[in-house]
């Protein structure tokens, strides 16, 4: 609802706007957290507001996830140290030094500063803040506990840039030695073995079997390359145009799922995604269905956010959490049994918690076990084919010296 409200502000002068709040003791405490002493609220009819983000098409692109992080983390820290909303709002647009992160902060700032929530005024002040983001500070905003939900969104954030940065991590090496690699390969492919055949050729002999198959994919490399270019910017496209699909995103999410290795990584990291979220929106107050519909949209398999889903269809019609998702079989068993614990105990969002700790390490250990066994497979699979062509040139040598006698 709209409330049209009068207060006085920290300096004694008397500010009237429009807020937007559940009732008028939610409006009255989030005119407080402000730093407003409100004087008259009443209830309105909203008023026709024009998204802001719509009146900024001149603007190059939207805020990063690092300017999204500081403004988290530094306002959360205003507002614990005893600031109101507002005068943290203009320190910040002061003290920024980002560009993304002042502008932000000064739209935020007017935005507070005319009547409206920090919810309300963070979502038209770029498409950065999503769902989520926006569901835990509406729920800071209705327990009068704004900081706390800042706070909690700072974790949040920060603990999913550690684990983002550590997969690149991990990733980035393998990554290099595979480049690297078959760089080598077409360079032998397409420059040094024709330098040979081409020599043998002009004695009149026929090349061996071997270097005949090598030297074969040399000229196919040297001479198609443009079409192998072709074929995989073809493949490319279709590969993203059914992943975009959600029929088709479905198909590859649940072949990732069964693949050997790659499949229980894949759910143990979307476990800990989705019990963390559900761990931080329980803190910050919100209720479990609309938290579950938030926290299965941050799951990135779509086989489980479907999955999920139903779950959250089951808990709206009162059945608790811990049996749905034990039949749904979508998480490990651990994770159900620890959820179910917690769902017994009272202690849902501690366990939920718990369970996002133990599959984040699990995650980052078997990673580096899969990495650590990928990286000798690519450094003999690749030394192979070396072998193979260096083979091939040394067999067509001596059948050059047995010309010469």
């Amino acid at each position: 609802s709209m409330f049209r409200y009068k207060a006085a502000s920290g300096d004694g002068r008397v500010i009237e706007g429009h807020i937007e709040a559940m009732d008028r003791e939610t409006a009255a405490r989030t005119l407080q957290s402000q730093g407003k002493i409100p004087i008259q609220i009443d209830r309105t009819e909203p008023e026709p507001v024009t998204p802001v983000r719509d009146t900024r098409h001149w603007r190059s692109s939207k805020a990063g996830s690092v300017d999204i992080d500081l403004f988290t983390l530094e306002l959360a820290t205003l507002l614990r140290a005893g600031l109101p909303l507002g005068q943290a709002l203009e320190t910040l647009t002061g003290l920024a030094d980002r560009p993304a992160m002042a502008k932000i902060a000064g739209e935020v700032n007017t935005a507070v500063r005319g009547g409206k929530t920090l919810s309300t005024a963070l979502e038209q002040a770029d498409p950065g803040f999503d769902r989520f983001y926006l569901n835990m500070v509406r729920a800071g905003e209705s327990s009068g506990a704004l900081d706390a939900a800042l706070d909690r969104l700072a974790d949040f954030r920060a603990n999913r840039r550690e684990m983002r940065q550590a997969l690149i991590s991990a990733l980035l090496y393998p990554a290099i030695l595979l480049l690297l690699a078959l760089v080598a390969v077409a360079v032998l492919l397409a420059f040094v073995v024709p330098q040979f055949t081409q020599m043998f050729a002009e004695a009149g002999r026929e090349l061996p079997l071997l270097t005949r198959i090598v030297a074969g994919a040399g000229e196919l490399l040297t001479g198609w390359w443009w079409l192998m270019l072709l074929l995989l910017g073809a493949g490319g496209w279709w590969l993203r145009r059914d992943w975009t699909d959600p029929a088709g995103r479905r198909r590859w999410d649940a072949r990732l799922l069964r693949l050997p290795l790659i499949g229980p990584l894949i759910r143990k990291l979307q476990t800990a995604r989705f019990t963390r979220t559900l761990s931080t929106l329980l803190g910050s107050g919100a209720n479990l269905v609309p938290a579950l519909d938030i926290a299965r949209e941050i799951v990135g398999n779509a086989v489980m956010a479907q999955a999920l889903g139903q779950v959250a269809q089951r808990v709206r019609e009162g059945e608790g959490l811990a049996k749905p998702l034990a039949d749904a079989g979508i998480l490990p068993t651990l994770a159900t049994q620890l959820i179910r614990l917690g769902e017994t105990s009272g202690k849902l969002e501690h366990l939920l918690a718990q369970v996002a700790d133990i599959y984040e390490r699990d995650v980052q250990t078997s990673l580096k076990r899969l990495l650590t066994l990928a990286e000798p497979v690519i450094i003999i699979t690749i030394a192979l084919l070396i072998t193979v062509i260096i083979l091939s040139v040394v067999l067509m040598v001596l059948e050059s010296n047995n010309l010469a006698f």
